[in-house]
């Protein structure tokens, strides 16, 4: 009679080795659904907020610039350059697709004066403050 030796510690295992294999492929797979996000400041003065937003290798008509109930949200898509088919990439850094920010700005604006201009890949947003947002000073009578 053969005596079959059974481990049962190592059938417990499998489900941990299968689970670690799959977060593993699931983490991978998730790369190729990043989105870019441009990098920006967003500056305040008395009368208005300035936004200045990194968008190298984008046209200006690519770009959407909206704002709804004090909220600000640029949007576009950066296509992807056309490679060389003749050709082997050894590094690939450069963001592409599309992309949504939105700023929630802290005082109310006056969205009818809102100003945008391009300047050099650098998208640059003058948002003015409403009056009732202006700072002032109150006389004590």
């Amino acid at each position: 009679m053969t005596i079959i030796r059974r481990y049962p510690m190592l059938r417990d295992r499998r489900p941990l080795v299968d689970d670690l294999f799959e977060s593993f492929l699931d983490s991978f797979n998730s790369l190729s659904n990043v989105s870019w996000s441009p990098v920006v400041d967003l500056e305040e003065t008395n009368n208005e907020y300035v936004l200045h937003a990194e968008l190298p290798g984008m046209n200006k008509k690519d770009i959407n610039i909206s704002v709804e109930n004090d909220v600000l949200t640029i949007s576009g898509e950066k296509k992807e350059r056309v490679k060389n088919k003749e050709s082997n990439c050894h590094i690939a850094e450069i963001a592409f697709g599309k992309f949504s920010r939105s700023f929630r700005l802290p005082a109310p604006i006056d969205s009818d004066k809102i100003e945008a201009k391009w300047e050099n890949g650098i998208l640059i947003v003058n948002i003015p403050k409403s009056d009732v947002a202006k700072a002032r000073k109150i006389e004590i009578r």
